[in-house]
């Protein structure tokens, strides 16, 4: 069984891309906006703090000027004036001690400040951001003054005395930090424009060369997936998304034509189904619904369209599954791959009305997209149409036989004509003429009309039906149809009783039709006869309709054979022979074929009445 992939929610890939640019630069840019103030910041330090170690190089020359000239007094005003100049906290010259001996803010000098004395190691002069004296951030430049040998008579041998003393600048490191801020906040503009610009460039290029091509293929397939095999994609360059179009494009004309192939296919199959003669359906065993049907099969139940429906409603006209322990049911005693079942069932066209069908029905396995799936499929045959067939072969044959018959019988009743018209000319005008001749040859001149009138109406009975309907006028009919069965009614001690309307009635019909159909409902009368009677040939006009009865004094129908008289091969002649069961399926056939209705009124011990109804031609 094929496994069917997840379905992801649906999402536009140009938002996700756009969010994901925008996602991507932010972050970068959060992520290095403080790396680059960082260096910025560590480079400003570096500039300050060199500018910061010039200057306490020079004021460490002018201090060491200072004591060897042993000018305390300029020293001090040294360093009150750097104390004073803006940025500078405070200015200190510490003894190697820690004491403070000079300084810019009076309050500082004799402090005890160890912590700024550099070890010998660290004899270099140094520049950082520290805390304050009194608290606050500076930027401190510290300058040890080592010790020299023009320095010895005052500061002692250079091996105990290293250093002559510590020079320390405070820088205000406030505005240090507001430089770096407003810098860093400059960078991170321009640095934002950069991205922006970036992001927009790198989103129209994405946008016309990658997004708007994968909507036109996007679309495509959508159109293509609802069914528009004319969908294809215009190839705008030959680069991964082009080559994919084209592929695509491919693709679809080798499912346009695979498509074609098969639709070409399932229609040779479907005309194939179609042209059998008997009904076929298929029925989907779980659940009763027919998922195909040929044309026969909607022509005998006078549908459109059955497929989609429960096979107990579209042919029996029920609204759930038939009983099994009532019918014979394929759809409930085939349980088997390639097991069969033959069985007669009675169909309701829509119509309402009843049918006899013969079904053959087998049971094949289908592998489907949801599994292995059961089928039941049905031949139906219209047993009615079956009997019809029949009837018309046969009366197809007594037609032929009929028409020979009537042949040889006509010509040589011609001949006997002219014969006795030559014997009449030669007595005619003699003396000696006896008129018991004539009376003999006026006779013998009746019967052959007579006979003659038969091979016509013979001939009549045995043309074939004409291709289109055309006016018949009733009334020559039933005369016609009470003379040829004359003889059978007089061996059976019948009477025919002929009552026609005197208005000519005319119908739409065929003349032969209209024969068969007379000659089998007066047949009929006299099968239901056995002990003789009357058979009364009626025709009257009613409306638009012309009606045609048939009434008989036998035995009657019982009440329960009513309902199935007109069905094939139902038999029940009251002369004990054994019937077809076909003639008065017939008759309801011709009746149906030119939009007529027949229906019959009996009772047992009562005899019967046939009455036809068929449209009425109109003057």
């Amino acid at each position: 069984m094929p496994v069917r992939p997840a379905v992801a929610p649906q999402d536009s890939l140009a938002r996700q891309m756009l969010w994901r640019i925008l996602a991507v630069a932010g972050a970068a840019s959060v992520a290095f906006l403080p790396v680059f103030v960082g260096l910025y910041l560590d480079q400003l330090k570096a500039t300050r703090a060199d500018a910061s170690l010039n200057l306490n190089r020079m004021l460490a020359a002018t201090w060491e000027n200072a004591m060897l000239k042993r000018d305390v007094e300029g020293l001090r005003e040294i360093v009150s004036s750097l104390g004073a100049l803006h940025d500078i906290r405070d200015v200190l010259v510490l003894a190697p001690s820690g004491e403070v001996r000079f300084a810019s803010n009076p309050a500082r000098l004799g402090l005890q400040l160890p912590g700024l004395i550099p070890s010998p190691s660290d004899g270099m002069v140094t520049s950082r951001f520290e805390h304050g004296i009194e608290g606050g951030e500076v930027l401190r430049s510290i300058n040890p003054v080592p010790n020299r040998t023009v320095c010895v008579p005052c500061h002692g041998p250079m091996s105990s005395s290293p250093l002559n003393g510590v020079l320390v600048i405070d820088y205000d490191a406030a505005p240090v930090r507001r430089q770096a801020l407003a810098s860093a906040a400059l960078f991170a503009t321009v640095g934002g424009l950069v991205i922006v610009l970036t992001v927009m460039a790198v989103w129209w290029v994405l946008r016309r060369r990658v997004l708007n091509p994968l909507a036109h293929l996007d679309r495509a397939a959508g159109a293509l997936a609802a069914g528009d095999l004319t969908a294809r994609v215009e190839v705008a360059h030959l680069d991964e998304i082009g080559r994919s179009a084209q592929r695509f494009n491919t693709m679809a004309d080798a499912l346009q034509r695979e498509l074609d192939r098969h639709a070409e296919h399932r229609k040779y199959l479907q005309d194939l189904i179609d042209g059998l003669p008997d009904g076929l359906r298929v029925i989907r065993k779980s659940d009763f619904t027919v998922v195909s049907a040929n044309r026969a099969f909607g022509e005998q139940l006078g549908l459109s369209a059955t497929a989609g429906q429960p096979c107990y409603l579209s042919s029996h006209g029920r609204s759930s599954p038939c009983v099994p322990t009532m019918v014979r049911c394929p759809v409930a005693e085939l349980h088997e791959h390639g097991q069969v079942l033959k069985c007669h069932h009675r169909h309701r066209r829509a119509s309402g009305e009843e049918f006899a069908v013969e079904v053959h029905a087998g049971l094949i396995d289908v592998d489907t997209e949801q599994g292995r799936e059961r089928y039941i499929v049905e031949s139906v045959r219209d047993l009615s149409r079956a009997a019809s067939i029949s009837q018309e072969h046969r009366m197809t044959e007594l037609g032929l036989l009929a028409a020979g018959i009537a042949h040889e019988i006509h010509n040589p009743l011609g001949s006997l004509r002219l014969g006795l018209e030559a014997m009449e000319r030669r007595l005619r005008g003699r003396p000696e003429r006896d008129d018991r001749i004539d009376d003999y040859l006026r006779t013998m001149d009746e019967e052959i009309d007579r006979c003659l009138q038969v091979t016509q109406r013979l001939l009549m009975l045995s043309r074939p039906p004409q291709a289109r309907v055309q006016p018949v006028d009733v009334n020559p009919v039933l005369a016609d149809t009470s003379c040829l069965l004359a003889y059978d009614a007089e061996n059976r001690q019948i009477e025919h009783i002929l009552e026609a309307d005197k208005a000519a009635p005319r119908v739409w019909a065929d003349d032969a039709d209209l024969r068969m159909l007379m000659i089998n409902l007066v047949q009929n009368a006299h099968h239901a006869m056995p002990s003789g009677g009357q058979v009364t040939l009626r025709s009257r006009i009613s409306g638009d309709e012309v009606l045609i009865e048939v009434e008989d004094t036998g035995v009657g129908i019982p009440e329960d054979d009513v309902p199935h008289l007109f069905e094939p091969f139902f038999s029940r002649r009251a002369d004990g022979e054994l019937g077809t069961g076909l003639g008065l399926s017939i008759c309801r056939s011709i009746v149906d074929h030119y939009g007529g209705g027949i229906a019959v009124k009996s009772r047992p011990g009562e005899g019967a009445r046939f009455r036809v109804s068929l449209p009425r031609v109109l003057e």
